[in-house]
């Protein structure tokens, strides 16, 4: 090792030519100044010198002018200016070496430097003088700015000290970091190095988020500012490439940068310098929180949604005072890969917690913040690896080891995995995705790889047998179906209970198959589990222990009873991480069984490795060792050392025991000079030759392990060694170049690129399965039907008879049998050919080999081709053949002699070959060749061996052959749409072959009318080369591939990417009914010259599935950004590879409803059918099973698949019914058909408690009526979650029921947007007697219903007591289903798991069980009991009554109502704008913790209690917490705890804020007649806006939400605007800010939240505000022309008349001057139009004509009929101005005319409505405009419409009940709005002069 020099000699050269400007010098001249004063100047470390150079250099001082920096700094103050002239770079350098470098240095140990900063590409050749310069000893540093070409500088600058800058302005800013590269510079070993590449930018392309503790003191924050600075130096900053945030927290966190905002280098480090330090607490958690929802976010610039890899870097250097683990795992939840640096006492634990799994790779700490400036270079080199492994390393590594573990044929996993209490529903969904994500590295299959399931607590529940699903997707679904039980975790029983299971599996399947077990908890066991973990593992279960969070690590080591098979995460979501290592332990096993190798070790022995590394080097050696078959046969080992010389240890057959090469392995010693890895890679081939040990025939590794960059050339001998077959593995350490290491293994996923020594342990496991397991094009043939034609003549002997057995068998070995998969068939033949075994004879492998290896030859002639004639029936359909599955067929003939029969061979042959059989023929020694040929077809189909023992070595190019012809079972239901790379990057060669791959990936798919195949190509043009569907057949689609002919060009993908999109519908037209996928495969060989991100992400958003393939030098991120995610993008190195990943792409070509459905019949007795008298029932269920368990068309989001489950509740059977969720409709109905009853089951209080104790969490209840129900209409009282359709109701015997139901659950759950939920389906029973009440009002009369049903015979009576008088209710006699929504998703977050529902949501329904009794029919008299005395008949109740009743009947039930006594749903909306001080959000904090806490707060789907959510609002608003979170009160009141005050500089819009919560918030709120919505708004001040505040009034009373204000300081605007609402609940209430707020909140609480309006509070008076004393005539103008149906005629009608209450209408119209006064109008009557004396309308009524509203009412329900003219409103309001205003007596102050509208008025009319409607606004009219329908003229209705739009126009687009209710509501604060005087209607000022003129 060389010691560092201490001093040198240092020149800048400076730019001041014309390229540069003027205007850019000051900024020059500041980064000299900058640089120079950063530099210890004195003579005995550094001596400067300055030039400046256009089209010559001008000497400024030389390197002993000036020993200090001072008056250095004078004479660049005053001296240096601006040159200008042309830029000659390589005319300055050959000066600059005349001028200060020619002569001898004054010392060995003083280095010179040259620094050169130029502006542009130089006019001379600048490569010569830079060598000259460099060969003298020169270090160059090449800074560029401006135009500056990077290759130019690159050629200048010692390697990796080259830099662009893109202003001088950047520059500048970076002056500081010039003092660590000249460091760094100095450290650099300039002997024999050759130029590197710098990181490539495509790998760096990331969102990088720095979390900064700002609690430090000034000179520690020096150190950060140093560090960040130097990280964000190393990074490339700009737009498309790094894009930067920036957070600091003590006690609150700070967003210092958005990651929207900095996207250049300057702007962050401006940031970074502004970085200071600020006291307060370490609330690290909160600062992630923060940094997840305002920085990760595509609103604030992340570009996730891109497949940008996402990273934070946390810096701490203290313990968190709040809880980080759970803010954490969120953070990593959404992507983020989190890095920490812990410093001085941070908590190491913590530090893990946060930090990415596995902690040694993510997690650093360090002693002193003295330290954190050194680790810039080494977070770079982390940062860049992460981004490298996200992008392409990781998914080719998965790939690897999903071919390893192809090998793994056969095995029985069970999961042990853990359900109890402990463990959150979030968790355990991670738990779930682990299992589905080790699944599919597996082939699945009852005589392959078999899964169960089995979940554990203190009880344990078997999900699921080995035997019980064969396919990967029923799998999968079965582990969604999984439901946690919940209780105390008990591993020691659960792995006694896996004993009878794993000796089951031995019994299926003989004990040759290998046994797994997955065990997988998150705390320590209550029992012991050593003895029954080591019971399992002496029956040769291998067990694996997986320990999440407070696992015991201890007990996890006595379960695996061995440390490599433990494993352990701090959170579920670190699953994912050790998938790949559970998955290959799994499968090393058979992997490496026969694992077989030549190794070479290749060490680097450098003098920068150290004795320590050293040693750690040769431990990683002598552990790859340990783990391989040391042996003469099996793997053999060599190792080389190298520095500057090779130095050979051992050869690979020097030693054949682990022992021997331990030894030989201790005894190696550190060379220790420089490094020349080139040479070494050159050295180490003759090892690989067999002079030097090596065996023919056998895998050939190396494997490198170096710490330093090569001073030589590496990619020409690492090439070569690859070329001779040679694997190499390259391991370096961080002072490695990863470039150099990836040069020399050719492949990404062969580097092992690690921060230290101490990692390597880490990555033995890797190294040695890829090792087993080595890339192979075709690991497995997958789909064939295969027949051998065995030639059994007398001319082959027993022994090579016998080797011809072992090649078959070796092909059968290689392929996956199966009768779906490959199938063999056999024909012998000698002078007669015969069956040997038919295709669908053998469904095993082993029976294939034993009939194989029983069989003996015939023995006569040889009749080849009457043996193949006779083969062709091997493929018929009855024989086991699948050609009409579109599966290959081939036939291989081995023969060792002529045929007797040769004439006849070809024409045989041939016919085979034309009916689409492959045939390979194999001879062997006197095999005539012509004959081959002639059966084969063609030469790559024929093999011809001297000797059967070469016969070995042919099968594994045939069976490579083979295996290429099988195909995977690719059955895609797809639009399929290639977009082809047709630049001019790629010849006409490559351009042929990508065209052979796509027409072979679609030779991959089985397809009929669900596939449609489009093509486009595109360069810098675009071409559509035919559509989809166009061609529909295989041979079609093949010649029109041929046909395309490559367009040239440059490469544009984005633009392809926007027109691309015609092949695809959008995504909400698109019909999902057949899961039809839209897929594009784009393939290109290059960088795209245009923003592919937004078009990539466009067509994601469109449900497009995106695969990207990329050949050759291509831009990763681009290939990244146009896939979404790795799993689909794919990378080659050159177009002959592309049929590497034709199987893979195809390989690789949801959302899940849960219903729950259960039988609740009253009338059957014990030992009934289930079905019994239910005969409709018992006809549709079977298709209403099955309709339910495949909903096609459920489209939760674009491009995912929808999968349904149903599950069974049944409490009254005699053999129980199974209540798991399953997807098999007919093992559903046998389960049912043949249950029988063990007694009548009754819908009450105690059936439904059972159901929601078996589903905690129903969404909705909704009842479908069987045979015999009556007065089903009442049913609504007791369903919920129906919405707007509570009022429809489904009955068994409705058409088509299956697929209304389907319709149903579709669209309810598509409302829900796409939550998992269940449905159950009941027959209702007779109900309870209702509870004792009080008399009740006279009831409206019901409608007569059918007779009911006979009911059953009774049981015996109790003696009953004197009932009260009661309310007579009817309610629908027995037999009902119920529906009930179960939302499997939502669980409660807490301790104990999920809860079941509150008493208050049994309440909800049973108490219309209670009261709504049904009367059934009479039954068979039952046994008497004692008479009771006979209560009092009640009188049938009205609805309203009915409510108020069963909820003072419910509530009595319950003891204390609860608060709120209604389902409601509570918005708080806390004011964070400008002059909202901490203090002032602390209170409003304690305010909202202090309601929250005294309320019931609904905690799952149950209608009882309140759902909370919190937005915070200035000019905007934002949500905190959600209604969909479905927090408990005590996870509620953490939530609210973790909120941080922001500071904010914007102003108040408490308008908007209510808007957005109306809009937004409320908007996917439950629906129901009781629910209840409240908005409670902080404000600390007056809002500026009364429109706004007026509009947002408006629609609250019209959405029927209460708004509360809670202010700080007066309100008057707001206080203005309340007064329209005249209910008295919209509520103002002032606070100081230093008052006790308890008293203040009582009125909110008993009157708003809390009140109960069957029950008024007196307390709670509603003081209604008085009206002003003006009044209104309003006009209604009805459209009644053809635009409107009937039935939205009639629901019209019905809401005038609903409109009407909205008045106070005067009792004397025609002489008094008090009161409101309404008519109506109607237009047109048919026939007119502009006819002379019509009228064009209807008048209805007039101001004077009725003097009520009732009046009223009664003419438009029995007088207003529809016109069904044609649309004149123009003409209406004309009319109704001259002939109904104008006329009427006594006007009223306030004129306003309502038009209701059907569509755009008549082309005719169209004049006069301009001239109408303005004149009616000049004139002091208000026009209200409702818009029905979707059809309608935007202009039209803003022209006629009064200002603002937003209180006078309602466009609906539905003519629904609903819709028009909320018009009704919306008029009534408009009329109070306008009776204000001061509300003018004739503000048009110059439009009304003009009029009048």
């Amino acid at each position: 090792t060389t010691t560092c020099p201490t001093s040198a000699d240092i020149v800048l050269l400076v730019d001041s030519s014309n390229s540069l400007g003027n205007k850019a010098f000051p900024s020059m001249k500041s980064f000299i100044n900058k640089m120079i004063s950063h530099l210890t100047a004195t003579p005995n470390q550094y001596r400067i010198a300055l030039a400046q150079y256009s089209d010559d250099l001008h000497v400024e001082f030389r390197l002993d002018t000036y020993k200090a920096k001072n008056p250095m700094l004078n004479h660049v103050k005053k001296n240096v200016v601006f040159k200008g002239g042309s830029i000659k770079t390589g005319n300055a350098l050959r000066e600059v070496h005349e001028t200060y470098f020619k002569g001898p240095t004054s010392g060995r140990d003083k280095e010179r430097i040259l620094v050169i900063l130029t502006s542009g590409k130089s006019e001379d050749a600048v490569g010569e003088p830079a060598r000259i310069l460099k060969s003298d000893g020169v270090k160059i540093i090449a800074l560029g700015i401006q135009d500056v070409s990077p290759r130019e500088l690159q050629s200048m600058a010692t390697p990796q000290f080259s830099y662009t800058f893109r202003t001088v302005r950047d520059l500048s800013m970076s002056s500081q970091n010039m003092t660590k590269i000249i460091e760094d510079v100095i450290q650099t070993d300039i002997n024999d190095i050759i130029p590197t590449v710098k990181t490539t930018s495509s790998d760096s392309v990331a969102d990088v988020v720095f979390i900064v503790d700002e609690g430090v003191s000034k000179p520690k924050s020096e150190d950060i500012k140093n560090f960040l600075q130097g990280t964000v130096s190393f990074l490339d900053v700009k737009k498309n490439c790094t894009k930067i945030g920036l957070v600091t927290y003590s006690s609150e966190p700070h967003v210092l940068a958005l990651l929207s905002e900095e996207t250049n280098e300057t702007a962050i480090l401006q940031k970074i310098q502004g970085f200071s330090p600020r006291e307060g607490k370490a609330n690290t958690g909160a600062a992630i929180k923060a940094t997840r929802k305002n920085i990760f976010s595509v609103k604030y610039g992340s570009r996730k949604a891109q497949g940008i890899e996402q990273i934070a870097i946390l810096i701490t250097h203290r313990p968190s005072e709040d809880n980080v683990s759970e803010a954490a795992r969120d953070l990593r939840r959404t992507g983020v890969t989190v890095f920490t640096i812990g410093i001085e006492n941070a908590n190491n634990t913590q530090l893990t917690q946060i930090a990415s799994y596995p902690p040694q790779l993510y997690a650093t700490k360090l002693t002193a913040f003295s330290d954190l400036p050194k680790q810039a270079r080494t977070l770079q080199k982390k940062l860049l690896n992460q981004i490298q492994d996200k992008q392409y390393v990781q998914s080719e590594r998965r790939e690897l080891l999903k071919t390893g573990c192809v090998d793994t044929e056969e095995a029985d996993i069970y999961v042990l995995i853990d359900g109890s209490t402990s463990i959150y529903p979030v968790d355990f969904g991670d738990i779930k995705k682990f299992l589905k994500e080790v699944i599919k590295m597996f082939n699945i299959g009852l005589n392959k790889v078999r899964f169960g399931a089995v979940q554990f607590s203190q009880s344990r529940s078997l999900e699921f047998e080995l035997d019980e699903y064969s396919k990967r997707d029923d799998l999968e679904t079965a582990i969604d179906n999984i439901r946690q039980i919940y209780g105390n975790t008990y591993i020691g029983e659960a792995l006694t209970f896996m004993q009878p299971l794993f000796k089951k599996a031995r019994e299926q399947r003989a004990g040759r198959v290998p046994c797994h077990l997955i065990v997988l908890t998150d705390g320590k066991s209550h029992d012991s589990v050593k003895e029954s973990a080591e019971r399992l593992r002496s029956e040769m279960v291998n067990i694996y222990a997986i320990g999440v969070k407070d696992a015991d690590e201890a007990q996890l080591l006595e379960i695996a009873g061995s440390k490599s098979r433990t494993y352990f995460v701090q959170e579920f979501d670190s699953l994912k991480n050790i998938k790949n290592e559970i998955v290959q332990g799994i499968c090393s096993g058979e992997a490496c069984k026969e694992m077989t190798a030549d190794i070479m070790f290749l060490v680097d022995s450098s003098g920068s490795i150290g004795p320590e590394n050293f040693s750690k080097m040769k431990n990683f050696m002598r552990e790859l060792v340990n783990k391989s078959d040391i042996s003469r046969d099996r793997v053999q080992v060599g190792v080389v050392q190298f520095s500057d010389i090779k130095k050979e240890e051992f050869q690979l057959n020097q030693y054949s025991s682990k022992s021997d090469i331990f030894s030989a392995i201790d005894k190696m010693s550190l060379i220790g000079e420089t490094t020349l890895t080139g040479g070494a890679l050159t050295f180490v081939a003759d090892y690989f030759r067999p002079p030097k040990g090596a065996r023919p025939a056998v895998r050939k590794i190396l494997i490198l392990i170096t710490d330093g960059e090569a001073r030589d050339a590496v990619e020409s001998p690492a090439k070569a060694l690859r070329d001779q077959g040679v694997v190499i593995y390259s391991v370096g350490v961080f002072n490695a170049n990863k470039t150099q290491l990836e040069e020399i293994s050719g492949k990404h996923e062969l580097v092992f690129y690690i921060e230290n020594f101490d990692i390597l342990k880490h990555i033995e496991d890797e190294i040695i399965f890829g090792i087993c397991t080595p890339h192979e094009e075709c690991k497995r043939i997958e789909r064939l039907d295969v027949v051998f034609v065995i030639d059994g003549s007398g001319s082959i002997n027993s022994s090579e008879y016998q080797t011809m057995k072992d090649f078959m068998i070796a092909l059968v070995n290689r392929s996956d049998v199966g009768p779906d998969r490959v199938q063999f068939g056999a024909v012998k033949y000698s002078g007669e050919p015969e069956t040997f075994f038919y295709l669908n004879k053998y469904t095993t492998k082993s029976e294939i080999v034993k009939a194989i290896q029983n069989d003996a030859t015939l023995g006569g002639s040889t009749y080849t081709a009457k043996a193949i004639g006779y083969s062709e029936a091997l493929f018929a359909q009855e024989h086991g053949g699948r050609k009409s599955k579109g599966v290959p067929q081939i036939l291989i003939v081995i023969t060792d002699g002529d045929s007797h029969d040769k004439a006849q061979l070809g024409d045989t042959a041939k016919r085979l070959r034309d009916n689409g059989i492959i045939i390979y023929a194999v001879g062997i020694e006197g095999a005539d060749i012509t004959e081959l040929l002639a059966m084969a077809g063609s030469e790559d189909k024929y093999y011809y061996v001297d000797t059967f023992e070469g016969l070995k070595n042919t099968s594994v190019a045939i069976s490579e052959k083979v295996c290429n012809d099988s195909k995977p079972e690719c059955e895609i239901q797809a639009d399929l749409v290639f977009l082809i790379d047709g630049s001019s990057s790629i010849d006409q060669t490559d351009f042929t072959r990508m065209k052979d791959f796509l027409k072979n990936v679609l030779d991959q798919i089985y397809y009929d009318h669900n596939v449609q195949i489009g093509i486009a190509q595109y360069s810098d043009k675009y071409k559509r080369e035919f559509g989809l569907g166009t061609f529909q057949s295989k041979s079609e689609l093949n010649n029109q591939i041929q046909n395309i002919k490559q367009m040239t060009g440059t490469t544009l993908i984005g633009a392809a990417l926007k027109q691309v999109k015609e092949f695809f519908a959008p995504a909400r037209t698109r019909r999902v009914t057949r899961n039809v996928r839209p897929v594009l495969l784009v393939v290109t060989d290059g960088k795209s010259y245009d923003d592919v991100a937004e078009p990539a992400e466009d067509l994601r958003k469109e449900g497009v599935n995106t695969y990207a393939i990329g050949v050759g030098d291509i831009d990763h991120s681009q290939l990244m950004q146009i896939a979404g995610i790795p799993e689909r993008k794919y990378t080659v190195r050159d177009f002959k590879e592309l049929k590497i990943i034709k199987k893979r792409l195809v390989g690789d070509l949801s959302c899940f409803v849960d219903i729950v459905m259960g039988f609740d019949i009253s009338s059957q007795k014990r030992g009934d059918r289930l079905f019994q008298g239910q005969y409709q029932l018992e006809t549709y269920l079977p298709n209403m099973l099955k309709a339910l368990t495949s909903l096609s068309s459920l489209s939760c989001s674009v491009g995912t698949k929808t999968q349904s489950s149903v599950a069974v509740y049944l409490n009254n059977t005699i053999t129980p019914v199974s209540s798991k969720f399953q997807f098999d409709s007919e093992k559903i109905w046998n389960s049912l058909r043949e249950s029988l009853i063990d007694k009548p089951s009754h819908l009450n209080g105690n059936f439904l408690e059972s159901l929601w104790k078996t589903f905690p969490r129903l969404d909705a209840l909704i009842t479908v009526v069987l045979e015999g129900a009556s007065k089903i209409d009442e049913l609504q009282y007791i369903e919920f979650g129906k919405g707007f359709e509570y009022m429809t109701q489904l009955t068994i015997g409705k058409r088509n029921i299956d697929k209304a139901l389907s319709k149903y659950v579709v669209s309810h759950s598509e409302k829900l947007q796409c939550m998992c939920f269940s449905f159950s389906l009941f027959q209702g029973s007779r109900g309870l007697p209702g509870p004792m009440g009080e008399q009740g009002n006279k009831g409206c009369d019901g409608s007569k219903g059918p007779k009911g049903s006979p009911g059953p015979r009774g049981l015996p009576g109790d003696r009953g007591e004197k009932g009260l008088r009661g309310d007579h209710v009817s309610f629908p006699s027995a037999n009902l289903f119920y529906f009930i929504l179960y939302d499997s998703l939502g669980f409660t977050q807490s301790g104990k798991g999920g809860r079941g529902c509150h008493p208050g949501c049994f309440c909800a329904v049973q108490l219309w069980l209670r009261a709504l009794a049904p009367a059934g029919g009479i039954g068979d008299p039952g046994p008497p009991g004692e008479p009771g005395p006979k209560g009092i008949r009640g009188k049938m109740a009205t609805c309203i009554f009915i409510l108020c009743d069963l909820y003072n009947n419910c509530f009595y039930l319950l003891e204390k109502p609860e608060c709120p006594v209604y389902p409601t749903e509570l918005v708080f909306a806390l004011d964070i704008s400008q002059d909202v001080t901490s203090q002032l959000f602390e209170r409003m904090r304690e305010i909202v913790i202090s309601v929250v806490k005294a309320t019931k707060i609904r905690d799952s789907n149950c209608p009882v209690g309140a759902r909370v959510a919190v937005v915070s609002y200035n000019s905007n608003t934002h949500y905190l917490i959600r209604f969909s979170e479905f927090y408990g009160k005590n996870q509620l009141l953490n939530k609210f705890n973790n909120l941080a005050y922001e500071r904010s500089s914007s102003e108040r819009d408490i308008a908007g804020a209510m808007r957005f919560v109306a809009r937004n918030v409320f908007k996917r709120t439950r629906q129901g007649p009781n629910v209840r919505k409240i908005a409670v708004f902080f404000s600390n001040g007056p809002s500026a806006d009364e429109s706004s505040l007026n509009t947002a009034v408006l629609e609250y009373t019209a959405f029927s939400i209460v708004p509360v204000v809670i202010a700080f300081n007066d309100v008057p605007l707001l206080r203005r605007a309340f007064t329209m609402d005249d209910t008295g609940f919209f509520q103002i209430i002032n606070i100081n800010q230093e008052d006790d707020y308890e008293p203040f909140l009582e009125t909110f609480q008993r009157c708003t939240l809390c009140y109960d309006k069957c029950k008024p509070d007196e307390f709670c008076e509603r003081r209604r505000p008085q009206s002003p004393p003006a009044y209104v005539d309003a006009a209604f103008l009805l459209d009644s022309s053809q635009k409107i149906s009937g039935a939205e005629f009639e629901n019209v009608k019905n809401f005038l008349s609903r409109v009407l209450d909205n008045f106070d209408i005067s009792s004397e119209p025609q002489t008094s001057s008090t009161g409101d006064r309404v008519a109506v109008v109607s237009h047109a009557p048919p026939g007119f139009k502009l006819r002379p004396g019509r009228s064009p309308v209807k008048k209805e009524f007039d101001f004077v004509t009725y003097s009520s509203s009732q009046l009223m009412k009664g003419h438009i329900e029995e007088s207003v009929r529809q016109l069904n003219g044609a649309a004149a409103l123009g003409h209406a309001i004309q009319w109704t101005i001259d002939n109904v205003f104008l006329t009427a007596p006594h006007s009223r102050q306030h004129k306003a005319i309502f038009v209701i509208s059907a569509g755009e008025t008549s082309q005719w009319d169209k004049d006069i409505l301009k001239k109408a409607s303005l004149r009616a606004k000049c004139e002091g009219y208000a026009l209200f405009v409702i818009s029905l329908g979707h059809v309608y003229n935007d202009t039209e209705l803003e022209d006629l419409a009064s200002i603002p739009l937003e209180h006078h126009l309602i466009q609906l687009g539905r003519v629904h009940k609903p819709e028009l209710e909320y018009v009704v509501r919306f008029i009534k604060p408009f009329v109070h709005l306008l009776r204000r005087k001061e509300q003018m209607y004739y503000k048009l000022t110059i439009a009304c002069n003009s009029l009048m003129v």
